[in-house]
């Protein structure tokens, strides 16, 4: 799309937001769900079925017709990752062995943070409208230039920034169904070596491609209550198609060029399914599931718009080539309120989310594993018009295998093949996760 000084100033808004996202996105796969430190004290078990805020409506939109006054919540997650890569072997574009020559133990991540705010108002009856935004997706990792398998990955950097207008329709007491607008910001950034055949062994080069651009999608969904207890909630979000167009770099001792390039990405559909149950005045519990359509995620293949003649890519080639091959996934989790008094609300909750990449096809950018969370939080509301929300989770230790290797896409023949590049390490990953937000109801 064309750019203005609309989409540059949102373009360095994310980029400023980038700088502040965590590594290996906190959900399986690149999924971040911190957008509500009241949900992520139950590890969101129950949150498209428990409009306790405004932050509710990038779950459920629906929910924002049960919140009687105007109010915004606002705040953020402090994502402490402890991800460790260590015993990497590896090869480059030619089949040469790599010595790695810092210590073979690294860390590719950071502490980071992840920001968000919403508002909501009722407008006249049955009518509700709200306005968010939030950090649906983000994948963050940094090796450095010595990293045994930089002929794979170095640095990746993808991050989405959604604004979500919506509207929310109250039936009744008990029934409202809502719809949200999303307009998406994706930036991102793929970085490498190389040294295919065509050149000398041992006169690798860096390829970067950079990229930006707007995806347009949809959420919708409907929350119930069949009774004074009990509260359903089902939410849809569409899929978001991107043409990540930017520039494709390569500069080295040889090559030393530039083009225009893009990529073509589609960030999933999800639907989700929650429920809460008061079991008396001061228990509730809640659970829900969340299904991903990860299987859309299939490739990552980057054009050359302009062609690369030293290397012999033709004009509207492909440049690089990574098959991901992605599976959908379910993701549960269950917790619990304690009503303690007036002031206070208790929290705590357990959540599984299972990865959508198969072992086969794990890379460095992203070596994603399934996730298990224990989680704690608390509400404090010292008067009627504030809450203060804050939420810890712990993912515990998982250890899991990269096997990646090198694919060449044939621009004669359109042929895919492996190359000579590859990489093998173990990595241990583990997280800890701050949450906090206040709610201002006016």
């Amino acid at each position: 799309m064309n750019s203005g000084w609309f989409d540059n100033a949102v373009k360095y808004g994310v980029l400023l937001i980038g700088s502040c996202v965590a590594g290996n996105a906190i959900s399986a796969g690149f999924t971040l769900n911190e957008t509500s430190a009241g949900a992520a004290g139950t590890a969101y078990a129950g949150r498209a079925a428990n409009p306790e805020d405004a932050s509710v409506m990038s779950a459920n939109p629906a929910g924002i017709a049960f919140l009687d006054r105007p109010q915004f919540t606002v705040g953020g997650g402090l994502i402490v990752p402890h991800e460790k890569y260590h015993h990497g072997v590896g090869a480059d574009s030619q089949g040469n062995d790599i010595t790695q020559t810092s210590s073979v133990k690294g860390d590719f991540v950071g502490a980071q943070g992840v920001p968000f705010g919403f508002y909501s108002m009722p407008l006249d009856e049955p009518l509700s409208f709200g306005l968010g935004f939030y950090v649906p997706y983000a994948a963050m990792t940094e090796y450095g230039n010595d990293f045994v398998g930089r002929y794979l990955a170095l640095n990746t950097e993808l991050v989405t920034l959604n604004l979500q207008p919506t509207l929310s329709w109250k039936f009744n007491d008990a029934f409202a169904v809502g719809f949200g607008l999303i307009f998406s910001y994706l930036d991102g950034e793929l970085t490498q070596l190389k040294n295919p055949s065509p050149l000398p062994a041992n006169k690798a080069f860096k390829s970067k491609m950079t990229g930006h651009d707007w995806g347009y999608g949809w959420n919708a969904g409907m929350l119930w209550m069949p009774n004074d207890d009990t509260t359903i909630g089902v939410a849809y979000t569409s899929k978001i198609n991107y043409t990540v167009e930017g520039d494709l770099k390569l500069k080295g001792d040889l090559v030393n060029a530039e083009s225009h390039g893009h990529l073509k990405l589609i960030l999933p559909e999800k639907w989700e399914i929650s429920g809460t149950y008061k079991l008396d005045e001061r228990w509730t519990v809640m659970g829900g599931t969340v299904w991903t359509r990860w299987s859309r995620f299939d490739e990552i293949k980057a054009i050359a718009d302009d062609g690369i003649p030293a290397l012999g890519i033709p004009a509207g080639g492909v440049a690089s080539y990574t098959p991901e091959n992605w599976k959908d996934v379910w993701a549960w989790s269950v917790g619990a309120s304690y009503r303690l008094n007036n002031e206070w609300l208790l929290r705590a909750g357990y959540g599984y989310d299972t990865s959508p990449v198969k072992s086969a096809w794990r890379t460095a950018r992203i070596p994603d594993i399934d996730r298990e969370w224990l989680t704690f939080g608390a509400s404090y509301q010292p008067v009627p018009d504030y809450t203060i929300d804050l939420a810890y989770g712990h993912m515990f230790n998982k250890n899991v295998k990269v096997d990646e290797h090198e694919y060449n896409w044939d621009n004669a023949t359109g042929v895919v093949s492996r190359g000579a590049a590859s990489y093998k390490a173990k990595y241990k990953v583990s997280a800890n996760v701050l949450v906090v937000s206040l709610t201002h109801r006016l």
